[in-house]
């Protein structure tokens, strides 16, 4: 029988053969920089993030130069507010503190880990590696669909790529301002309320209340996301009332992903496909 105990360490220590991710590898990525440069971050973009894109969850796509595998999503999750993390490096649990300096200064301090038995293929090393020599972040690619940044050592190295799921940022009350391409303009303005912990949505598609799941796909997309079960009430309404909340109920059982237009409208649509089925503004 396998045991699952708790351990408090450092997230250097104790898990590891080495302390660091070896900085002669190469890390496969889109943009100029390696993880053989030196410690000259002038070759990173080094913005920094405010705090509620800093927050929430990433996953990890790259640690120590390989393409991370785990049984179980290999993440991580940033709560600037108690300056704690914590995640699952594909086979264990781990949590510990979040130490922010100036500028993009980022590194872990205590944590406290499971010891859980991993299969070979598994690169819980290299991510727990990773985390122990990360000093600072660097963005990677910042666009209205996806975010990515580098974690670096001391040495400027490359040692994890963390792709961000934005998707806390949907939380809340939206109204539904355009549907295929089409604004809408009637005196009850369709909305919807997205209670992204639950996994729910709730809403008023112009006529009737409707209610329904949210599941989230980050395999396929960095931003995937997906209404199930919608169910609505049936009142009648006007032909116009009806006709704008068939193509809302419709467009939401196509949506696949989801983007941000500005920081008050997001676009959801279907994949490929890249028009927005639906446009939503916060209230």
């Amino acid at each position: 029988m396998k045991r699952n105990i708790l351990i408090g360490t450092l997230c250097i220590a104790a898990l590891l053969v080495a302390t660091s991710c070896k900085t002669t590898q190469k890390v496969q990525q889109p943009a100029t920089p390696t993880s053989t440069q030196n410690n000259d971050t002038r070759k990173y973009n080094m913005t920094v993030l405010p705090n509620n894109l800093l927050n929430g969850e990433w996953l990890f796509t790259e640690a120590c130069g390989k393409p991370v595998v785990g049984d179980k999503t290999v993440q991580i999750t940033f709560d600037t507010a108690t300056s704690r993390v914590f995640g699952n490096n594909g086979c264990n649990v781990f949590n510990g503190s979040l130490i922010l300096g100036e500028s993009t200064a980022l590194s872990f301090g205590e944590c406290i880990t499971t010891m859980m038995a991993c299969r070979p293929e598994v690169t819980d090393r290299n991510v727990m590696q990773a985390i122990g020599s990360t000093t600072h972040y660097a963005v990677a690619k910042q666009t209205k669909d996806e975010l990515k940044i580098y974690l670096l050592n001391e040495e400027g190295a490359v040692v994890a790529t963390l792709s961000r799921q934005l998707r806390e940022l949907l939380n809340g009350h939206w109204d539904i301002v355009e549907v295929d391409g089409t604004a809408i303009d009637i005196e009850e303005m369709p909305s919807v309320v997205l209670d992204i912990a639950a996994q729910k949505i709730t809403g008023n598609s112009g006529c009737n209340l409707l209610n329904g799941s949210i599941e989230y796909d980050a395999t396929s997309v960095n931003n995937g996301i997906a209404f199930e079960n919608i169910a609505s009430t049936r009142r009648m309404c006007s032909p116009e009332a009806m006709k704008i909340e068939n193509g809302i109920l419709d467009a939401l059982n196509d949506v696949d992903a989801f983007r941000f237009i500005d920081n008050n409208h997001i676009g959801l649509y279907r994949i490929p496909d890249k028009n927005n089925l639906l446009v939503l503004r916060r209230k």
